[in-house]
């Protein structure tokens, strides 16, 4: 959920162009400022989200499994629907299918801790709502041993599958090699649960994950994993994604400008305990 830089990058000129349909960009941002519905969404009544709930703290199932689905981006999608005055209905997808379920109208958007790749946005709109950037979780004995993105060189590295983290660790292999020394060997898993396991469990040296999930895993895995500070730079941000030229991307710009002006993202950040200061919404 850094979510990755492998993208289906499959959608028609026609859906694309369906997705253009709707209400004017002035009045889709028109009705975002007065808090009423823009035109366009896919079901009237209801701001549809694609989310991906296996990435806590930001989206994860209440329970464990199953249930209510909890996390700032979630509480944050239904802020967006009350300030909307509509319902919320969350189109729970695999994470490499967020992008394609977008794209195929399936959701309105997608609110689930994905970066703001270039590759993300050649193919959709989105607008900022906090700062990332990767970070290395370990052991305690072995996350102080990290002090440069090198270090993970010739390690087993693991990382969520078709995420911006798993692609980070392949650009290191350059890297590497002009160092004179192995590349990391990756090995991505579908859910971030089952990277932690595979550090746990001796499969793999370090994992590379956002710094937000991170220190959310240090916290429940205390005295087993340790974040690594300062590996990497906080060096993008995590964004909301609405359809490539979509009326509706201005009207969801729009309402989160509200919900950060009004304090309303500051109080989901703290409810689960993420630094306000990283929420970047312009």
């Amino acid at each position: 959920m850094y979510k990755g830089i492998k993208l289906t990058v499959a959608a028609s000129a026609a859906v694309l162009a369906l997705a253009g349909c709707g209400s004017s960009a002035a009045s889709g941002e028109e009705a975002a400022g007065s808090g009423k519905a823009p035109a366009g969404l896919v079901n009237d009544g209801q701001a549809t989200l694609c989310i991906d709930p296996e990435y806590p703290p930001l989206e994860y199932y209440k329970d464990g499994s199953g249930g209510d689905i909890i996390g700032f981006d979630a509480d944050a999608g239904r802020a967006l629907a009350e300030h909307w005055g509509v319902e919320v209905k969350f189109e729970v997808t695999a994470f490499d299918g967020l992008m394609p379920g977008l794209q195929s109208r399936r959701c309105d958007m997608i609110l689930g801790g994905l970066y703001m790749s270039e590759e993300r946005l050649q193919v959709a709109d989105a607008a900022p709502i906090m700062n990332a950037g990767p970070a290395i979780l370990a052991s305690p004995a072995k996350a102080e041993g990290f002090k440069t993105p090198t270090d993970l060189c010739g390690l087993n590295v693991a990382a969520q599958a078709a995420s911006s983290n798993a692609a980070r660790i392949k650009a290191l292999a350059e890297e590497c090699s002009a160092a004179g020394k192995e590349a990391p060997k990756l090995t991505e898993y579908p859910k971030t649960a089952e990277t932690v396991l595979a550090v746990l469990n001796g499969k793999a040296d370090a994992l590379i994950e956002t710094n937000v999930a991170a220190s959310y895993m240090e916290t429940q895995n205390a005295g087993k994993l340790q974040v690594a500070p300062g590996v990497f730079e906080t060096d993008t941000q995590f964004g909301v994604f609405t359809r490539k030229g979509d009326d509706l991307s201005p009207a969801v710009a729009e309402a989160f400008k509200a919900l950060q002006a009004d304090g309303t993202l500051k109080t989901i950040a703290e409810k689960y305990n993420l630094d306000p200061e990283i929420l970047e919404v312009n």
